[in-house]
């Protein structure tokens, strides 16, 4: 293999079969033999830099609709923690039915009332004083 001078039979007999003599044929085992690899090799440099650039465009891409999936599912939990926020604040104190006037008239402190004195509001709607005066005179 190593010398192109060695004669082979079969090679022999297929140069017949070519209809390619056996110094054309030496002349392209020594050609392919020797041949510069370095067409092969841009070949597959370019190869490579088409299919590095199609992964950092497919990185690319993949890393904007992860942030817009991301930025949407954060701008809908907001709004749903809004609404429930809302609908609990609603739950609470209807809008509807407060007024400050009707609070003033729901305060049980009679306008004779002295300071320090405790006044209790039982759950048939009496309201009684906690202490008799009487106590406070002896």
């Amino acid at each position: 293999l190593a010398s192109t001078h060695v004669y082979d039979h079969t090679a022999g007999n297929l140069t017949l079969a070519l209809g390619i003599d056996q110094h054309q044929l030496e002349e392209l085992l020594w050609f392919f033999r020797r041949e510069d690899p370095s067409t092969w090799n841009y070949s597959v440099l370019a190869l490579s830099f088409v299919a590095m650039i199609l992964g950092l465009l497919l990185l690319t891409i993949n890393i904007v609709r992860n942030r817009k999936r991301k930025t949407h599912m954060y701008r809908e939990t907001v709004e749903t923690m809004q609404e429930a926020e809302l609908e609990g604040k609603q739950a609470l104190m209807p809008v509807q039915g407060y007024s400050p006037a009707e609070t003033q008239k729901q305060e049980l402190t009679p306008q004779d009332q002295r300071s320090g004195e405790v006044v209790v509001q039982w759950k048939d709607g009496t309201v009684t004083s906690l202490y008799s005066a009487a106590s406070e005179d002896a």
